[in-house]
């Protein structure tokens, strides 16, 4: 009858050492951007867009319902329990919710480590070729594959004369990236100015992407075990009462067929869901690139 309440109470104790470690690690982030898409699907596509997931935003939709329903009855085949069926619901929700967001920030964070290659390129090839179009139709040639293909559509653009700038700020407002519109601005100041004076300001922004990337990479790797760990406490409490219903059920069900049972296993799944959503997010904020403000014209 103490098997419940021991591990809701050990429970809470391990996540309460997990915040505090993870808080003193982590690093302030700031969001500045302000959304012109106010709408809650819009919203949710341009997050799937970054992510590089081939579905609409209800199809998205679509398929959290799917992994709720699909995750709610094995929670309930598994643990016998009626409110593991919320839980699993919620756990359906709540993974795909998350896997979308490690996913965007994830190619995010490819997208601007590319950059830096972009960066060498358009030095090397407009200190050769004195010609900015066709520096930028060499980095459409040999760009990364996470951003050859914005480079492609500027390179193909300004082959049938379309204005270097409207192009630029398309691709620009639609990515969002802070690195990236530091270097569309540079691009315009020089066509503007008419300057030969690209490589410098190139060499600075290249300088700048190489530290942001070295430190993500340093957070990164002294995140890996933390992440792991706080997975495992997440979970630890449903695998143990799974591990009870098979091999001591007679421990396991006076209490977790009882009212009082039913709750202990919501406020243990809510606490887990919450406790790993909040970690997760503060844990990224020291690598999740700023999405931008915008160019200025």
């Amino acid at each position: 009858m103490l098997y419940g309440p021991n591990v809701l109470f050990a429970f809470i104790g391990a996540m309460g050492v997990l915040m505090m470690v993870l808080s003193v690690m982590a690093i302030p982030h700031y969001q500045i951007v302000k959304d012109e898409d106010t709408g809650l699907l819009a919203r949710l596509q341009r997050k799937i867009d970054q992510a590089d997931l081939q579905i609409t935003a209800v199809e998205y939709l679509k398929t959290s319902l799917f992994l709720a329903v699909v995750l709610g009855l094995a929670a309930y085949v598994l643990t016998a329990a009626p409110a593991a069926v919320l839980l699993g619901m919620g756990l359906g929700l709540l993974g795909y919710w998350s896997y979308l967001e490690e996913r965007r920030d994830k190619r995010r964070r490819e997208y601007q480590e590319a950059l830096l290659e972009v960066i060498n390129i358009l030095q090397e090839s407009f200190t050769a070729m004195r010609s900015l179009s066709m520096a930028l139709a060499n980095v459409a040639e040999h760009a990364p594959a996470a951003v050859r293909a914005d480079f492609a559509e500027i390179a193909a653009q300004l082959s049938l004369q379309t204005d270097m700038k409207e192009t630029l700020l398309r691709v620009a407002k639609r990515r969002r990236d802070l690195i990236l519109d530091r270097l569309v601005e540079a691009l315009l100041a020089n066509q503007q100015t008419g300057g030969q004076q690209l490589g410098p300001v190139l060499a600075a922004l290249r300088e700048s992407v190489q530290a942001l990337a070295a430190g993500r990479r340093r957070v990164e790797t002294a995140q890996a075990r933390i992440r792991w760990e706080a997975r495992i406490v997440c979970l630890a409490p449903f695998v143990f009462i799974v591990i009870l219903r098979q091999t001591t059920p007679e421990l396991q069900g006076p209490f977790y067929a009882s009212i009082f049972g039913q709750i202990a296993i919501i406020l243990v799944g809510v606490m887990s869901a919450l406790a790993y959503y909040i970690m997760n997010r503060i844990g990224s904020r020291a690598v999740q690139p700023l999405e931008s403000v915008g160019v200025s014209p």
